[in-house]
């Protein structure tokens, strides 16, 4: 019988130890969820800038209509495309996260399964839509519970492909597709101001303040364009230096692993930083 309490001892010291040794990748989940989040604290997407496009250009023709009447439905749809991007990445961190550390299903699995799906702003090849659901399929199991602790790297190994696919993806549409758009519209302002200047009607008052209005856009459209950068940053750090880590001989317990994790978490933390800065 004395036994067993020694053996309970041991299983106890044995958890212990295998908890202790996941503590780096639990802190880089954090640090990842964080910076990928950073995501939903931009106040901007296709659909504000399709407003801002639309009730600029009225503003130009000096056009009063009762309501907005903008067509922006479909740049609706492509943030609802963002953002099923956004969450599968999410999830993927989370299930990592309760993987490397004690708590379980304190996710919130509410939140409907999404497929994605082409539109008129954003296209999606075969290869994304499979690793859309694989990843959402893998990253479901292991917050679920049904994902073993002691196989932390081998869902990261089962995941990364997948990840890196998603990962580029959404850092593309950031780049092209946001930024792309958003670069349209500052050539509008330009355009619209440059030939307010010349307008001979128009007195110095009006050109001055027409003057300062230009540059105000330019300052909150600098701020929005540096913060997607940040993020895109984020994105491809996160992606690079994950798929490096699965692709390394490199033990979950060896100080080596320990010390690459403490890296990489350090640079995401810079890379916050830098993001929240750009909040001030």
């Amino acid at each position: 019988m004395q036994l067993i309490p020694k053996i309970a001892g041991i299983f106890i010291i044995g958890l212990s130890l295998s908890c202790t040794s996941l503590i780096p990748v639990q802190d880089l989940s954090k640090e990842a969820l964080e910076g990928i989040g950073q995501l939903k604290e931009i106040e901007y997407n296709f659909h504000a800038a399709c407003l801002e496009e639309c009730t600029f250009a009225k503003v130009s023709q000096y056009k009063i209509e009762r309501e907005e009447n903008c067509a922006c439905d479909l740049y609706l749809k492509a943030d609802e495309q963002v953002n099923n991007l956004y969450f599968v990445l999410m999830d993927y961190w989370e299930g990592l996260y309760q993987l490397s550390s004690m708590e379980i299903n304190h996710y919130n699995l509410n939140r409907p399964a999404n497929a994605l799906a082409a539109s008129k702003l954003i296209e999606f090849k075969e290869d994304q839509l499979l690793a859309f659901q694989k990843l959402s399929e893998i990253s479901l199991i292991a917050v679920t519970g049904q994902y073993r602790k002691n196989r932390v790297k081998e869902y990261m190994k089962e995941a990364d492909p997948y990840q890196q696919i998603i990962s580029e993806k959404l850092v593309f549409v950031l780049n092209e597709n946001l930024l792309g758009l958003m670069g349209i519209q500052k050539e509008a302002w330009y355009s619209f101001y440059k030939g307010k200047s010349f307008d001979p009607a128009l007195n110095a008052i009006d050109k001055a303040s027409g003057a300062k209005e230009y540059y105000q856009l330019l300052a909150d459209h600098r701020t929005r364009t540096d913060q997607i950068m940040v993020l895109i940053e984020v994105v491809e750090f996160i992606a690079e230096e994950h798929h490096k880590l699965v692709s390394s001989d490199l033990k979950l317990n060896s100080a080596n692993f320990k010390a690459e994790i403490g890296r990489i978490s350090a640079d995401l933390r810079t890379l916050h930083y830098t993001y929240e800065q750009l909040k001030k």
